[in-house]
This record gives structure tokens, C-alpha cells and sequence, in this order.
């Protein structure tokens, strides 16, 4: 194969992907937001990314964000953004952790110990993880947008976080558990 015809055939691929360098730009842009993001919420830790590949899954239906096209990228960033992350210009990391973020971490905090309350009262039947997934899912739903629950603390948006931790600690106010 000559030179030109290399050129021609590379030009042919990227024009077939839409890509070239500009689109490139963009995707490595976006999927640098997509990891930050999910890492600011505490999606991503050290040892462990599950809740990430998760959220992944369930939001684009894609293990990897690497197989994300612009319109996946978009709906994660979306979900991210919907959860509580707030992309900061110049990548502070204070600014990253402050604000709207750790409000959202601190309600999964309070999400988990309401239900680690609830459990060691045995006033849930399932106390583990799993268990506090498949209640928040049926008790999520309503404010799900595609109604069908939201399946970790982590994903939830402040506001219903919130009305999750009502509902917990109105649970235990009736069963005079101790909160």
C-alpha cells in the first residue's frame, strides 16, 4: 500500500467515526468529568469501583466507560450531575470536595447509619447492603425518572436523599428505635 493510499484509507476511517482530533478531544475530555465526577462522589474508591461500574451499567448500559459513545457520555455526566457533582473550573480539589458534594456524601452516610440503627434493632429483615438496595429501590421509585428506583445511596440526588432519610428516621421514631 503507498503512502497516499494510507492517507486516503486513514481519512476515510475517521471521517466513517466522526471523529478526528477535535471529537477525540472532546471524549477524553468528557470521560476525565465522567471519573472525577464519580470519584467526588465517592463512586470510585482505592480498592474498590463496583458502585462505579454499577452506575455505569445502569445508567448506559456499558461496563466500561471507554465504551461510552457522546450520547452515553452525556447521559452519565447527566446522572452525575443529578446525583450532586458540580464540575469546578481549574480542578480544585477543595472546590471539587466542597459545596453540594459532601452534603450528598454526608447523607449516604446517614442513609447507612439509619439503616445499620435498624438493623441492630431487627426491625429490617435483610440488614445487609443488598437488603438497604432493594428497599431503597421500592421506595424510590416514585421519584425515579424512568420510575424504576434508584439502586444505591450513592445515586440518589440530594433532594430525595433527603426524603429517604425521613422516611428512615420516621421507620424508627414508630418503632421507638433510638435514633
Amino acid at each position: 500500500m503507498t503512502a497516499r493510499q494510507d492517507s486516503q484509507r486513514r481519512s476515510r476511517v475517521v471521517s466513517i467515526r466522526g471523529g478526528g482530533e477535535k471529537n477525540n478531544d472532546v471524549r477524553r475530555r468528557d470521560l476525565a468529568k465522567i471519573h472525577m465526577g464519580a470519584s467526588a462522589l465517592g463512586l470510585i474508591t482505592r480498592d474498590d469501583d463496583s458502585a462505579y461500574r454499577l452506575m455505569l451499567s445502569s445508567v448506559a448500559g456499558v461496563a466500561s466507560a471507554a465504551a461510552l459513545d457522546a450520547a452515553g457520555r452525556a447521559k452519565v455526566l447527566g446522572h452525575l450531575r443529578r446525583a450532586g457533582w458540580r464540575p469546578t473550573k481549574g480542578g480544585s480539589k477543595a472546590a471539587a470536595t466542597s459545596g453540594q458534594v459532601s452534603a450528598v456524601a454526608d447523607q449516604v452516610g446517614m442513609i447507612r447509619a439509619l439503616w445499620a440503627r435498624l438493623a441492630e434493632a431487627g426491625v429490617v429483615q435483610n440488614h445487609t447492603q443488598a437488603g438497604l438496595r432493594a428497599w431503597l429501590v421500592s421506595q424510590t421509585r416514585k421519584y425515579h425518572p424512568a420510575r424504576a428506583g434508584y439502586s444505591s445511596p450513592e445515586f440518589l440526588p440530594p433532594a430525595v436523599a433527603q426524603r429517604v432519610i425521613e422516611q428512615l428516621k420516621g421507620w424508627a421514631k414508630r418503632c421507638q428505635v433510638p435514633v
